[in-house]
């Protein structure tokens, strides 16, 4: 019933997605890796067929053949402002989501402009979503669903507990605090046990001994890891799978974020995943990350196995999979390996460093093999999940409004939506040799998808036309000029909103100590 409900809701038969989703809402997980690029993975849709052969990710191929993909999904180009922009359902010029970059936003060095030739200096930012912001958790958990995360969180922590997933809507967490990386992928030895050195706040310590007959018989993986050190990856899986045994029988909907580890550096894989990517790879450095790309692999077959059989008993009967929807994403472009043919990798405003992956799977009520090119961001994730929670309760616009918008449409019915509006970035200040003083917009002018970009420091504009060119090679500016200065408007009335959370920031001018405010118009 709920599928035809949501079908005839997507077609505009009657009812909207979320009053249909009401009689029987979803569980909701967002499956979100750490520094995967756009195509290091070998599902063809998503990729637009670009990815490179020597990425192997069968479950993620599953995954996409059997539900929805999106080729033109955006993140931030940097971990923490995606997450909190997830978090928050905010762009980070919202006095709530406050994260333009990990760490400060003067960041010089490495190839970039250096501070001495830097003509402004990054004002200063926080590390954390704002304990007041009303959270996607704090949200769901209104809409009548239990809440938990696991894996990396980052933005939370760094100013008090106030800001820990545990105080804005998480009733569980396991792992999230500021920490922004692994120290380690493998469990050491301690006093009385095993741990993961520096890892989360040690909740996958219980999880953390090395593998033994049992585990490897039970997972099907190669006697020759008996004894060895376990996984981080492992591990996190290990926790999923407990936590879904749980949440499958608490009487609620669920909202699950898994946000992995993986594959944020140092990059070490299980040893015979790497091995088995030595055969396809041109180096020990290339096949540790194709193994470290292959445990995130295995852990979303796990996760689809463990919503088929929540209680690991070989019966499927206590099944929840036909009722929960994966959104499987990346927090930014890849950063160990090129993501051509787009252009950079994380931290940079190019496709390359803000384009990734998305795959909607929904056994039995999305499209099977349906494809989207439909723009999404990570601020859109916020209003999807409570679309589809059926929408009886929303954080007041004037106190908490959301910069994004629903996709839910898109996911029930792949090519019949209108394209979501503008995408904007405004990043005010350095991010080493990837990233300047700058503004973005991406959007749909006469058919085209183009992205118009200022750059403070040289004073100048650029346009690409991503449609004909997703390289961003030829820069249109002189050459389009009425289709550069629509975009630059869209930007202007952006950046301009009148609202009391809307406090954009501009990079200081060092001449006269100002915000240099919003790019003048072309």
């Amino acid at each position: 019933m709920l599928k035809r409900l949501l079908l005839l809701a997507a077609t505009g038969a009657g009812c909207s997605v979320a009053a249909a989703a009401s009689a029987n809402p979803p569980n909701i997980i967002i499956y979100m890796v750490d520094d995967l690029g756009w195509n290091h993975i070998s599902a063809e849709q998503p990729t637009l067929g670009t990815a490179p052969k020597v990425y192997q990710t069968p479950n993620l191929e599953k995954m996409a053949d059997g539900g929805v993909t999106f080729t033109h999904a955006y993140a931030q180009p940097n971990c923490a402002p995606t997450r909190a922009a997830m978090l928050s359902g905010q762009y980070p010029a919202r006095i709530h989501n406050d994260v333009y970059v990990v760490g400060s936003l003067n960041r010089h060095g490495r190839g970039g402009v250096s501070k001495k030739e830097a003509k402004f200096t990054g004002p200063a930012q926080t590390e954390d979503v704002a304990a007041e912001a009303v959270t996607v958790a704090e949200a769901m958990k209104k809409n009548g669903y239990a809440t938990a995360h696991i894996g990396k969180y980052h933005v939370g922590g760094h100013d008090g507990e106030e800001t820990m997933p545990e105080k804005v809507g998480f009733d569980l967490n396991l792992g999230g605090h500021k920490q922004g990386h692994q120290p380690t992928c493998f469990a050491s030895k301690k006093s009385g046990g095993w741990e993961f050195k520096g890892v989360g706040l040690g909740h996958f310590d219980r999880w953390a001994k090395p593998y033994d007959e049992a585990y490897l018989e039970k997972r099907g993986l190669p006697k020759s890891l008996a004894g060895t050190p376990k996984h981080i990856s492992d591990a996190l899986g290990d926790a999923l799978e407990d936590t879904l045994g749980k949440l499958a029988v608490g009487g609620s909907p669920f909202y699950l974020q898994f946000h992995t580890y993986a594959v944020h550096g140092p990059v070490r894989a299980r040893p015979d995943l790497r091995e088995a990517a030595m055969k396809r790879a041109s180096g020990k450095k290339q096949a540790e990350y194709l193994g470290f790309i292959a445990g995130v692999d295995e852990n979303l077959g796990r996760m689809l196995a463990a919503l088929d059989d929540p209680n690991g008993d070989g019966d499927a009967s206590d099944s929840i999979l036909e009722n929960t929807l994966v959104l499987f994403t990346s927090d930014n472009g890849g950063t160990h390996a090129d993501n051509l043919p787009l252009k950079g990798v994380k931290g940079m405003f190019t496709e390359g460093g803000t384009r990734v992956p998305l795959i909607a799977y929904w056994k039995g009520t999305l499209t099977a093999g349906g494809t989207s090119d439909r723009m999404v961001h990570s601020v859109d994730y916020y209003p999807t999940c409570l679309e589809l929670a059926g929408g009886k309760w929303t954080p007041p616009d004037d106190e908490h409004p959301l910069d994004g918008e629903s996709f839910a449409t898109a996911m029930l019915e792949p090519g019949t939506d209108k394209d979501r509006g503008p995408v904007f970035f405004l990043f005010p200040g350095y991010l080493d040799k990837r990233a300047r003083p700058g503004a973005w917009v991406v959007d749909e002018i006469d058919g085209k998808r183009y992205k118009a970009g200022y750059d403070y420091e040289s004073d100048a504009w650029s346009l690409y036309c991503l449609t004909d060119d997703m390289g961003e090679s030829k820069d249109l500016a002189a050459g389009q000029p009425k289709v550069l200065k629509a975009l630059a408007t869209k930007l202007d009335a952006w950046l301009a909103q009148d609202h009391p959370t809307w406090k954009p920031k501009y990079p200081i001018r060092k001449d006269d100590g100002k915000p240099a405010g919003p790019p003048p118009l072309p």
